[in-house]
C-alpha cells in the first residue's frame, strides 16, 4: 500500500508528536466539557433547591401564623388543621432521633434518617427507583415541617444533558482531529518544500541564463554576476547584490552541474526583527531577549555556513552619564545613532541592552576587511555625534571573538563567553579600547572562563557575611553594620568580591545568592535588636528588578519577626535612571513595611535631587571620594556640608564612608555628618567580633592608636 503524502513527508518522531498533540487536544476538550456540564447541572440543582426553599418557607410561615408558634403539632386536632392547610405532601417530624416522623402526611414512616434524608438540608432521596426532593423548616419548638416533591422529570432533563454533551464532544473531537491532521499534512509539505523568493540560473561564464519574476522586480535587467559560485558550498552562503532599490544581502544555496549553477536565495535584512524570536519559557519575551535570540540565530546560521564567525559586544561606557545630564531620551537617541553607524560597518547589529550592542559577521571577504580595519571601524563609531546643537562623543569598549573549529564547542553560549572575556580584559587591563579573542590565546584569558557552581557552593557553605561597623558621632556609639559578602578563604576563588557578584548577575545566580545574603544578614539583625543596632544589606539592580523581589525580601523579614528599622536596604545611584519608576514602587513597599532605605555612593554618578525628593530614603551615604581629602580640601568640605544640610532639612541622616583618620573624623563631625564608616572605626569583621565591638568600642582609644600609627609612619628613617 502506498504511503500518504503526510507519512512520506514526516518522520516517525514527528508523526508521534502530532498524534500525541491531537490526543491532548481531545483530552482537554473532554475535561473542559465535563467541567462545563458539572457547572451547569450544579446550577440547575441550585435553582430547583431555591424554589423548594422559598416554597417551604412561605408554607411554614403560614402554618405558624395560623396554628401558632410552639403548638402541639403531634395532636390529631392540630394535624387535621395542618392537613387542611398544606394537603398530603407534607411530612411532620421532630428533630430528635434522626428526624422521627409523627402524625399523618406523606407516605413516610419511622425516621428521615432511615431514608437517607438530612432533615436540615434541601436535597434528594430515592424510593423504589423514583427520585424525590425534600426540604424542611422549623415550626417552633421541636417540630419541623417537611415538603416532598417528585423530582423525576427534572432529573430526566438533567440526565438527558449527559448524552447530548457526549454526542457534542464526540462530534467536536472528530472535527478537531480532522482539522489537525489536515494542518499537519499541510505544514509537512511547507516544512519540507523549499520556498525561496529568488531563483535564477548562472552559466559558467557568469551570465544569467534564467530568473523568476521576483528576481526581475528587485534586480532589474542584470545580465551577468561577478560571483564565482564554484567556490561556494552546497549549504547556505552570503552574497551582496546591487538591486533596483540598493544593495541586498542574500542567503542562498547553489546546485551545481556541468553547464550552470542554479541559485535559490532570500534576502537577509539587518534588523533584529528579521529573525523570528520566541520565548521558550512561554511568557512575554523582553526586547533584550528578542535581540539576544536574534543574535544567537544569526550566529548559528553563520557558523554553519562558513569556517569562521565573528561575534562581538560593544559597550557605550558613558551613556549613563549622558542620560544623567541630558535625559534618558537623549541617551537613547545617541545609542540609536551609534547603532546606525555600527550597521554600516558590521551589518548585523543587535541592541542587547541600554548602552550594549551585539554584532555578528559571517565568513568571507567582509570578515577579513572587518578584522584588518577594526580600529578604524570603531573610531568611526566613536566620532562626535550632533544632537540638538549638542556634541556627544560615545566612549566605547569592545570585545570580539573569532569563532572557528579550534573552539572546543562552536555554539553561541561559548562564543558570547569568549567575546565577553575579551571585553572584560579590555576593561581590566585598559591596554586598548577593544580586544579580539581567538582560542589560541585562551591561556591569557583563562580567568575569564572560570565557571563557578554557585548552587553547589551555597549548599556546601562557601559563603559568609562580614560586618563593617557604623559609628554615630552624635551619640558616641555603634549604631549599625553594613553586611559585606565574602567567599570563604578555604575556597580557591581567584577573583575579587565585585567580580564574583558580577559573575553571579551575568549567569542568573544572583537571586539565589541574594536569598543567602538576606537570610544571613537578617538572622544577624535579629541578634542586634535588643542593642538598637541595625544591619544594612546591599541590593543589586539584578535583584531589585526581579519579579517578586519585594515579596521575597519581606518574607524573610517576617520570618525573623524583625522590628521596623532593624534592617536597611542600600541602593546605588548608578541604575536609577533606567529603572526609576519601578525602583520607587518597590522601595516604597519596603519602607511601608519597616525597612529603611539608604542611598549609597551619593555624589559619584549623576546625582539628582529628584531622587532625594521622590525616593523614600532615610539615609544618604556620602562616597569616600569626598571623604579621603576632606581635612584639607575646601571643595570636598563644601560638598559634604551641602549634602548634610539638605539631609537635615528633609529629616534624613548621613553616613560618610571611607573614614580612616581622626582628622577626617573631626572635620566630618564639624560639617554635620551623623555617622561615619571606615577603617578608623573598624574593618569588616566576623559576626562574633561585631557583637563584641558594640559594647567594647572606645573612639578615643581608636583615635589615639591611629594617631600613634601615623606619627610612626612620619618618623624619619636613617640608614646604618
Amino acid at each position: 500500500m502506498k504511503k500518504s503524502a503526510l507519512f512520506r513527508k514526516l518522520n516517525k518522531s514527528t508523526i508521534f508528536k502530532a498524534v500525541l498533540t491531537g490526543l491532548i487536544i481531545v483530552a482537554v476538550e473532554i475535561i473542559c466539557g465535563s467541567l462545563i456540564f458539572s457547572s451547569y447541572t450544579s446550577h440547575t440543582y441550585q435553582e430547583a433547591y431555591a424554589e423548594y426553599d422559598s416554597y417551604i418557607s412561605n408554607v411554614a410561615e403560614g402554618v405558624v401564623s395560623t396554628i401558632g408558634d410552639g403548638a402541639d403539632y403531634s395532636s390529631s386536632e392540630v394535624q387535621n388543621q395542618l392537613k387542611s392547610l398544606v394537603g398530603d405532601s407534607y411530612v411532620l417530624f421532630s428533630e430528635a432521633g434522626g428526624g422521627r416522623i409523627v402524625g399523618e402526611g406523606w407516605a413516610l414512616s419511622g425516621t428521615l434518617e432511615s431514608y437517607g434524608i438530612d432533615q436540615f438540608e434541601t436535597g434528594l432521596f430515592e424510593i423504589d427507583g423514583t427520585t424525590y426532593a425534600f426540604c424542611s423548616r422549623s415550626l417552633g419548638g421541636v417540630y419541623r415541617l417537611g415538603f416532598v416533591d417528585d423530582f423525576t422529570d427534572r432529573q430526566a432533563a438533567i440526565d438527558g444533558l449527559v448524552s447530548n454533551m457526549v454526542a457534542y464532544l464526540v462530534i467536536a473531537g472528530v472535527f478537531i482531529i480532522a482539522v489537525f491532521i489536515f494542518y499537519v499534512n499541510w505544514a509537512g509539505y511547507r516544512a519540507f518544500t523549499p520556498k525561496h523568493a529568488y531563483k535564477f540560473a548562472v552559466g559558467k561564464d557568469g551570465k544569467i541564463i534564467s530568473y523568476n519574476k521576483k528576481f526581475r522586480e528587485d534586480f532589474g535587467a542584470i545580465t551577468k554576476m561577478d560571483v564565482d559560485f564554484a567556490k561556494y558550498s552546497e549549504g547556505y552562503n552570503i552574497i551582496s547584490v546591487n538591486g533596483v532599490k540598493g544593495e541586498k544581502t542574500l542567503a542562498f544555496t547553489v546546485d551545481k552541474n556541468d553547464k550552470k549553477y542554479v541559485v535559490r536565495a532570500d534576502e537577509i535584512k539587518n534588523s533584529t526583527g528579521v529573525v523570528d524570536a520566541s520565548d521558550s519559557e512561554g511568557g512575554e519575551i523582553t526586547s533584550t531577549g528578542k535581540a539576544m535570540a536574534s543574535l544567537s540565530k544569526a550566529f548559528d546560521d553563520f557558523s554553519h555556513r562558513g569556517k569562521r564567525t565573528l561575534i562581538g559586544i560593544i559597550v557605550i561606557t558613558n551613556l549613563t552619564q549622558i542620560g544623567g545630564l541630558f535625559g534618558k531620551q537623549m541617551a537613547l537617541d545617541v545609542q540609536k545613532e551609534v547603532i546606525r553607524k555600527a550597521q554600516e560597518k558590521f551589518r548585523y547589529v543587535y541592541e542587547l541592552d541600554f548602552g550594549r550592542m551585539g554584532i555578528a559577521c559571517p565568513d568571507g571577504n567582509k570578515f577579513n576587511v572587518l578584522i584588518a580595519g577594526m580600529a578604524d571601524n570603531l573610531a568611526y563609531l566613536a566620532q562626535p555625534i550632533k544632537m540638538e546643537d549638542n556634541l556627544f562623543v560615545a566612549e566605547l569598549r569592545s570585545g570580539f571573538a573569532v569563532c572557528d573549529d579550534t573552539m572546543p564547542v562552536l555554539d553561541f553560549s561559548y562564543a558570547m563567553q569568549a567575546a565577553d572575556a575579551a571585553l572584560q580584559r579590555c576593561f581590566d587591563t585598559k591596554v586598548a579600547d577593544f580586544l579580539i579573542y581567538h582560542e589560541s590565546q585562551k591561556s591569557v584569558y583563562a580567568k575569564y572562563f572560570i565557571k563557578y557552581d554557585i548552587k553547589t557552593m551555597l549548599a556546601e557553605g562557601a559563603f559568609e557575611l562580614e560586618y563593617q561597623p557604623q559609628y554615630n558621632v552624635r551619640e558616641g556609639r555603634i549604631e549599625g553594620f553594613e553586611a559585606l559578602f565574602r567567599v570563604k578563604k578555604s575556597w580557591d576563588v581567584n577573583v575579587d568580591t565585585f567580580s564574583f557578584i558580577t559573575y553571579a548577575e551575568r549567569t542568573g545566580a544572583m537571586v539565589q545568592l541574594g536569598d543567602f545574603i538576606f537570610d544571613t544578614g537578617m538572622r544577624f539583625a535579629k541578634q542586634l535588636e535588643d542593642k538598637n543596632v541595625s544591619v544594612s544589606l546591599n541590593v543589586s539592580p539584578v535583584q531589585l528588578m526581579q519579579a517578586g523581589f519585594t515579596e521575597n525580601f519581606l518574607r524573610i523579614f517576617r520570618k525573623y519577626d524583625l522590628k521596623p528599622g532593624s534592617v536597611c536596604v542600600e541602593i546605588t545611584e548608578s541604575f536609577l535612571m533606567n529603572n526609576f519608576d519601578e525602583t520607587l514602587r518597590k522601595l516604597t513597599i519596603l519602607q511601608q513595611n519597616g525597612v529603611a532605605i539608604h542611598l549609597d555612593d551619593f555624589g559619584t554618578e549623576y546625582s539628582s535631587l529628584l531622587y532625594i525628593k521622590k525616593l523614600p530614603i532615610s539615609t544618604i551615604k556620602i562616597d569616600r571620594e569626598f571623604v579621603q581629602d576632606v581635612a584639607k580640601d575646601k571643595t570636598s568640605q563644601a560638598i559634604i556640608r551641602f549634602i548634610t544640610n539638605i539631609a537635615r532639612l528633609i529629616n534624613c541622616k548621613t553616613i560618610c564612608e571611607g573614614v580612616e583618620t581622626p582628622q577626617e573624623y573631626d572635620m566630618l563631625k564639624a560639617l554635620g555628618c551623623d555617622t561615619v564608616q571606615g577603617w578608623l572605626i573598624g574593618r569588616s569583621m566576623k559576626p562574633e567580633d561585631a557583637l563584641d565591638i558594640i559594647d567594647t568600642f572606645d573612639y578615643e582609644k581608636a583615635a589615639a592608636a591611629k594617631n600613634a600609627q601615623l606619627a610612626q609612619i612620619k618618623q624619619p628613617k636613617f640608614g646604618k
